[in-house]
């Protein structure tokens, strides 16, 4: 998380728009003192309108429309919270996201996209595919194998004759004998255009078999037929709508002025009229007296207009004034590597102005896809300290969550040392902890009135805040305390909180905090556990632990499992949740994979523990967490008996995307700590190919899975029922072994489970 000054301010963006992706490379060019930047978006890939004509006629890949909003949000150094927003509060300054949670802010600037309007036609909502937004739309786009019949666009501008036309390329219609019309309400196609752009566009249609229906008011659309006004009925089997888009109805619904179409009002500063500290731009808004059609070079104008003047705002310094040019150069696809331009009345069509849309497009796209990185670590260090600290330089990055933790070595030999040192002074030893103490839990044996024995079990954990949302980092935080409980086979019935708040004003450090505290609550609800107490201080980053009480029975039987050899282990959860963070600090995270991540995260390992001693009551089970599956799976054979681990690399669960950022190099900072003193054997043999694979051994987990050790005759039954209740990576990844100590590593397993 960036630290901000005590007395900064909080602007906020609010959609991932062209405008606003303006501003958020802006700000990561140079950045503001005593300003908090937050992006508020329900999509963390931002799709670019103009390339996707070109995307359903095959010309560009999905990655090459769209613009990576996770990693321009850590460019900016803007914290990022992924959730639509509902209602805006603007005499309290609040921003209302779903499911109840309040986002404070000082600043705001909002530019998310339009949506459909389904009320124009009937049967919109439920029988059509609509172009906005084009996540949506992607997402209902049916693959060629399920066409089911002909293809109909309703809208006869530029936008539905572009679609029209990259349908018949890109599912070759005409070699599959299927038919494409085309509707519209006008007596022409391109009806705003000059008449020669509508001779030409309705040649390229023709061209194409596309049946134009000129002066064709759709009434309504079935699953089947397209019904019109005059009471014809179309055939069609897939309908595409490109009719005119509205704002979302929690913008149209703002306390704000509202042209008759639903857009905000704003002035020419793009501020709105009631605000001076809230702007808007492209698709949510309409400036006064500067009526413009919804076109994308508007709003990718506006954009470096929204970031000076949000600079400027913040900064008690002038605004400009944005106008909107009247006449642009338009470039609209006619199949076929062509393309028509228009600029006021010039009209022309042909290869070149195809090659420099594909120019303009691709140009306007590396703006905010290729980004400087982040080649030095966080901290300068001074030279001589360099030549002390023998870590890579990439383990200079200091990662949150449990990548920040300090390393087991570093703990054990501190404890060790702090002991001695207890005993020199003469202090009671009964007092002192045991020497092989490897655990944040421990039990406690109590004796109640009658002499019933009981069980109190204690867990505490605490990491520093590794996603910028504070509702998902709760929820996360209380995840993580939880685990050491379940993985005991206990219950947690009580928590007090342990809470380190960025230094800030008082306004920001409530949002925060309230932001925190429901998601905690939340994940404490759930699992029965209630928040008792806690203490909250100030520092230099945000932390949050919980330390957790729990009941276990007395009379509980210690497991006992089978030989050494014929015990299996399994995880529950997929690997790579370190990695995965180190690399979405720098810059370079795909948006799946942090999704991944965040998906693993918030997945509890209750339900997982219930299921594992249900089925085999002897199992020994520990969480995966900061020291990495190599030193928890260590520590975790002590335990049963065992000398070492058998791990077979091909079976290991990963997250979308680890392997390759580990083949990369990307690794989190406690990654060397893991490491250190561990033996390996086997790892030469397989290959420089595998080495990723045993490295993310050694990765830091927050909130990771369950790795139980059990008997060989219960393990595919396990798994089986983890996968059935959500845990669909669970797998058999090894076993223990009694002939080798340290971690042997395998391709795959020897014989059959």
């Amino acid at each position: 998380m960036k630290q901000v000054p005590a007395d900064a301010i909080d602007l906020v963006l609010i959609g991932g728009g062209h405008a606003q992706i303006a501003v958020l490379k802006s700000f990561g060019m140079q950045t503001v003192e005593g300003m908090r930047l937050t992006l508020v978006t329900d999509v963390l890939m931002a799709p670019y309108s103009g390339m996707l004509p070109g995307y359903v006629e095959g010309h560009h890949s999905l990655e090459d429309m769209h613009i990576n909003l996770l990693k321009l949000a850590r460019f900016a150094g803007a914290r990022l919270i992924r959730r639509a927003v509902t209602d805006i509060d603007f005499d309290k300054q609040n921003i209302l996201l779903e499911g109840g949670l309040n986002l404070h802010y000082d600043v705001l600037s909002l530019n998310n996209g339009a949506v459909p309007a389904p009320e124009a036609i009937k049967g919109t909502a439920e029988n059509g595919i609509t172009v906005k937004p084009i996540s949506h739309f992607l997402e209902k786009m049916p693959d060629a194998c399920e066409l089911r019949g002909d293809f109909a666009v309703i809208g006869g501008g530029a936008a539905g004759c572009e679609l029209a036309i990259s349908l018949y390329h890109h599912y070759q219609l005409g070699a599959k004998n299927i038919s494409c019309h085309l509707f519209s309400r006008s007596d022409r196609v391109l009806p705003t255009a000059p008449k020669r752009a509508s001779k030409l566009m309705q040649q390229a249609l023709k061209r194409q078999n596309i049946t134009i229906h000129n002066k064709s008011n759709v009434k309504e659309i079935t699953s089947d037929n397209i019904i019109l006004e005059t009471g014809d009925k179309i055939p069609a089997a897939h309908i595409f709508v490109v009719t005119a888009a509205r704002p979302a109805s929690w913008v149209s619904n703002l306390k704000l002025s509202h042209c008759e179409d639903g857009y905000i009002s704003v002035r020419p500063t793009l501020q709105t009229i009631e605000y001076d500290n809230v702007f808007a731009a492209g698709d949510v808004a309409s400036m006064l007296g500067e009526p413009r059609e919804k076109a994308g070079v508007f709003a990718v104008r506006a954009g470096s207009y929204l970031a000076a003047n949000l600079r400027s705002y913040i900064q008690q310094t002038p605004l400009k004034s944005f106008s909107p040019q009247r006449r642009y150069l338009a470039l609209i696809g006619l199949g076929g590597r062509n393309a028509l331009a228009l600029r006021g009345g010039f009209v022309a069509q042909g290869a070149f102005w195809w090659h420099l849309k594909n120019w303009i497009d691709a140009r306007f796209m590396q703006k905010f896809n290729t980004l400087p990185e982040m080649l030095a670590a966080p901290t300068t260090l001074p030279a001589y300290a360099k030549t002390l600290n023998k870590q890579p330089d990439q383990d200079l990055f200091e990662c949150a969550g449990c990548g920040a933790k300090a390393g087991a070595n570093i703990l054990n030999d501190a404890l060790m040392q702090a002991c001695e040192r207890a005993k020199q002074k003469g202090v009671d030893e009964r007092y002192l902890p045991p020497s092989d103490i490897t655990s944040d839990y421990s039990r406690l044996p109590l004796t109640q009135d009658g002499g019933k024995a009981v069980q109190l079990s204690q867990s505490v954990d605490f990491i520093s805040q590794h996603i910028s949302d504070s509702y998902l980092f709760g929820r996360i935080a209380v995840l993580h305390a939880l685990s050491d409980v379940f993985v005991a086979g206990d219950k947690p019935f009580a928590a007090q909180a342990l809470v380190t708040l960025q230094r800030a004003r008082p306004e920001m450090q409530k949002s925060d905090l309230a932001l925190m505290l429901s998601g905690a609550l939340e994940e404490l609800a759930a699992h029965h556990t209630q928040l008792i107490g806690g203490h909250t201080t100030v520092g230099s980053e945000a932390m949050l632990g919980f330390a957790v009480t729990g009941i276990s029975q007395a009379d509980k039987p210690s497991p006992a499992l089978p030989n050494a050899e014929e015990v299996m282990l399994v995880l529950t959860k997929p690997m790579g949740i370190g990695i995965v963070l180190a690399a979405e600090m720098r810059g370079i995270c795909p948006p799946d994979s942090y999704d991944a991540a965040l998906t693993a995260m918030l997945a509890s390992n209750a339900s997982a523990a219930d299921i594992i001693t249900s089925i085999a009551p002897s199992a020994m089970m520990t969480d995966v967490t900061g020291f990495g599956l190599a030193r928890h799976g260590l520590n975790l054979a002590k335990r049963v008996g065992a000398t070492g681990l058998k791990i077979w690399l091909d079976r290991l669960p990963l997250l979308i995307g680890a392997k390759a950022l580990a083949t990369s190099g990307i690794r989190s900072s406690l990654f060397s700590h893991n490491r250190k003193d561990i033996n390996v054997q086997g790892g030469a043999i397989l290959g420089a190919g595998y080495t990723p694979l045993i490295e993310l051994l050694f990765d830091p987990q927050t909130s990771g899975g369950i790795l139980a050790a059990l008997p060989k005759s219960k393990a595919n039954e396990i798994c089986g029922k983890l996968q059935e209740a959500g845990y669909i990576q669970a797998e058999i990844i090894g076993c223990l072994s009694q002939t080798q100590t340290g971690i042997t590593v395998k391709k795959e397993a020897e014989e059959e489970i």
